[in-house]
């Protein structure tokens, strides 16, 4: 666990955390200036709190309407910022923890299990007691002092690994990556690039690309050369297939093509690939039922493939339409096979063939009920996948080319859930995305985590900012080394402490904090992994915060504002009543955080004390600062949707059909696979990944890929080094906003001299 400060910071009265809801002020219009906080909000944010400093006075407002051209007032409650964050990371997972034999002694009403804190009470003719230390509950437990674990961080197996799987701890690793890649007629659209590129069979792709032109003579010119999407592709699904033969030669590649048909070449070494087409494309029964009989066919280790593999992949040649939902579930059976496999989809254009077909969704002429509709239901046939994947351990990342519509908040989500990347790249540095992508190994699937506090803390309910928790499961899924939740927790009343409890917080010097994480291991073992920590407390904030771990806080900043701009509540239901539950995506919750970060590193500064953690201002300035341009466009872009509730005496959804398709009796492994793969998920909303129906229509396919990688992103990365390539891209952008502004002033200028 990584806290948001050294010490945990116990305020005073739990009136500190909030302003106060009484107040009103007036704000100027956002688009004056979102970035600049008011005299008065400045003042309050970087003032120094004394020990017993009385809560801060100020309400915080916004207008009721953003980029009006009025001022408003409006009642708003807008918590204060503090540094009581605690983030959970996963990579400890890689590492063995101490083996515990027994099973775990749970706390009866808290859910803590006996840790390396707890002391066993032995009395005289009676049972043993343990007194937990995160309740005032006195438990009787049949266990010695001697059998606690010795450490914070033990692991309880749960069930051993099975014969087979996909990769183990050892390093040896026989996990499948399937290449799904779109072959559709737009893969055949160039880009002209610098220099001169040698593939196999050239000349025959460039003959067919100088026909699309008309007739154009020459597609080659002197050291340039035009370069087709798929062409793109091709050498960079070739120079990844050396990587993995040099990295991990036991790991196994297939390819699979998609366009009005499916193409499943397997490892390359099978004497004629296996097409799928026609009604297939629209039967899930159909698919998976040919995805049982590949099963039989056992893939051969990368190393012995990849040269008849590179053939199968030169000899591709574009047209048709695009069954991207129909590959990406055959796919998805035949990487089930083996814990920690990996589908990697390349595609430029949208689904529009078989199942999940989106073409309803974007087509002009369809009425926006029907849009809506075709929304929703391509939201929980993907929905259905993503959890699919998530039970079988397997990463699915989406890469799409930039230019391109390919309907990304809907499947993109496949990503977003099962810890793979959501990219939109372009033909110069798709190699290094591929390479990237097959670098990040799951790690560990079908994760909970589980975070206790001692009673004299709460957790914040993610789901209603009201809401104290006294612990909270969060299912993850697919893990890898970057994967990171985070949780905000606050102090409980002290009166009611005192009254309920008997608990007095100002005595408690030191509060404990646990999290209980399990997880499928890359070996397919199930295990408990019990991590518990201890933290020091102090009443005052600026002690918390000099000693503050600004990634983590970052971190958790950057990642809530996305989760609740893809999933949160409307600003205002339908009576009108404020949804509080989306306050982190609201402007002026984004200049009260920027506001805090910066009050954070003038207090480091003046005390003279180094970031412990590496934090990487760049990093921060610039992607706090992309957030927030996201945020005051998605306020300025929000319109009502209509709804889409089916109509009495149309036939069922085709997602219904499916469902009761596969779980109706189809036989054998089908029906299981199917069910997964397939039927809507129960508590959809309740889902951590992608976006809520009602938010895809408002963000464009740039827009979802950059909230996906705010949703994801870690407190490592913003406390590591910038790369050479975002150093030259920041010098870049600031050229370009130089010459911007040159341009600027001297149309300024020319239209001051004209004025009379």
């Amino acid at each position: 666990m990584f806290f948001g400060s050294k010490y945990v910071y116990k305020y005073e009265h739990s009136s500190d955390e909030s302003v106060s809801d009484d107040d009103e002020i007036e704000i100027a219009p956002i688009e004056s200036n979102i970035n600049a906080l008011s005299s008065s909000d400045r003042k309050e944010t970087n003032e120094r709190e004394p020990p017993t400093a009385p809560p801060m006075p100020a309400a915080v407002a916004a207008s009721s309407t953003y980029g009006s051209s009025t001022n408003a007032k409006r009642k708003k409650r807008l918590r204060k910022a503090d540094t009581n964050v605690v983030s959970v990371k996963f990579d400890r997972l890689l590492q063995p923890g101490e083996m515990h034999a027994g099973d775990p002694v749970y706390c009866v009403d808290c859910g803590a299990i006996a840790s390396h804190l707890s002391k066993i009470q032995h009395v005289e003719n009676e049972e043993s007691k343990w007194q937990c230390e995160f309740c005032p509950k006195s438990n009787t437990v049949d266990i010695e002092q001697t059998d606690l674990p010795k450490k914070e961080d033990s692991t309880y197996l749960i069930s051993p690994a099975p014969a087979v799987h996909g990769s183990d701890m050892t390093g040896v690793d026989d996990s499948i990556v399937i290449f799904l890649i779109d072959i559709s007629g737009s893969m055949s659209s160039t880009t002209l690039v610098q220099g001169r590129l040698d593939l196999p069979n050239v000349r025959q792709q460039q003959q067919r690309a100088a026909a699309n032109f008309d007739g154009a003579r020459m597609i080659r010119e002197r050291h340039q050369t035009y370069v087709s999407r798929l062409q793109g592709v091709q050498m960079a699904v070739d120079a990844n297939l050396d990587k993995l033969v040099k990295d991990t030669p036991t790991r196994r590649a297939a390819l699979l093509t998609f366009n009005h048909e499916i193409t499943y070449y397997g490892d390359g070494t099978r004497t004629e690939p296996l097409v799928i087409r026609g009604d297939k494309l629209n039967s899930a029964d159909d698919l998976l039922r040919e995805a049982e009989r590949e099963l039989n066919k056992e893939l051969k280790p990368v190393s012995e493939t990849k040269a008849k593999l590179t053939e199968r992949i030169y000899d591709l040649e574009e047209g048709g339409q695009t069954a991207l939902g129909p590959s990406v579930m055959f796919a998805l059976n035949i990487a089930s096979q083996r814990q920690g496999s990996k589908l990697v989809i390349c595609t430029d254009g949208l689904a529009n063939r078989g199942l999940g077909s989106l073409e309803k969704a974007q087509d002009e002429k369809t009425e926006e009920a029907a849009k809506m509709e075709a929304l929703t239901e391509g939201n929980r046939f993907y929905a259905g996948l993503t959890e699919r994947a998530r039970e079988k351990g397997v990463s699915i990342s989406v890469i799409t080319i930039s230019g391109t519509a390919c309907l990304l908040p809907v499947i993109g989500q496949m990503a977003d859930g099962t810890s793979g990347s959501v990219t939109i790249v372009d033909l110069l540095n798709i190699r290094d995305e591929f390479a990237s992508i097959l670098e990040q190994k799951v790690i560990a699937s079908n994760v909970e985590a589980t975070l206790i506090v001692h009673r004299g803390l709460y957790i914040r309910d993610p789901e209603n900012p009201d809401g104290k928790l006294e612990k909270i499961k969060r299912n993850v899924g697919n893990v890898t080394k970057q994967t990171e939740v985070s949780f905000e927790f606050g102090i409980r009343n002290k009166q009611e402490l005192k009254e309920k409890y008997n608990i007095d917080i100002d005595q408690l010097k030191e509060l404990p904090f646990q999290v209980q994480v399990i997880y499928t291991a890359a070996d397919g073992s199930k295990a408990l992994r019990v991590l518990t920590q201890v933290k020091e407390a102090t009443e005052r904030r600026e002690i918390a915060e000099v000693h503050a771990y600004r990634g983590v806080i970052a971190e958790n900043h950057i990642r809530s504002t996305a989760t609740y701009m893809m999933q949160g509540d409307d600003d205002e239901d339908e009576e009108g009543a404020e949804r509080i539950s989306s306050k982190w995506s609201k402007p002026i919750m984004q200049k009260q955080r920027m506001a805090y970060m910066e009050n954070l590193k003038h207090r480091k500064r003046a005390e003279r004390v180094d970031d412990a953690d590496g934090f990487n201002e760049r990093r921060w300035k610039k992607t706090s600062d992309q957030l927030n341009s996201h945020v005051v466009a998605s306020k300025a872009n929000r319109t009502p949707l209509p709804k889409a509730s089916p109509q009495s005496g149309e036939s069922p959804s085709l997602l219904g059909r499916i469902s009761r398709l596969i779980t109706g009796g189809a036989a054998g492994t089908s029906s299981t696979i199917g069910a997964a793969a397939t039927e809507e998920t129960k508590g959809a909303s309740k889902r951590n990944y992608g976006f809520a129906t009602k938010k895809l229509a408002l963000y464009s396919d740039k827009n979802s890929e950059d909230l996906y990688k705010f949703k994801n992103l870690s407190s490592t990365y913003m406390c590591s080094e910038s790369t050479r390539r975002e150093e030259e891209d920041d010098e870049e952008d600031a050229e370009r906003n130089t010459r911007s502004s040159r341009v600027d002033k001297k149309k300024d200028d020319k239209e001051e001299s004209e004025s009379p």
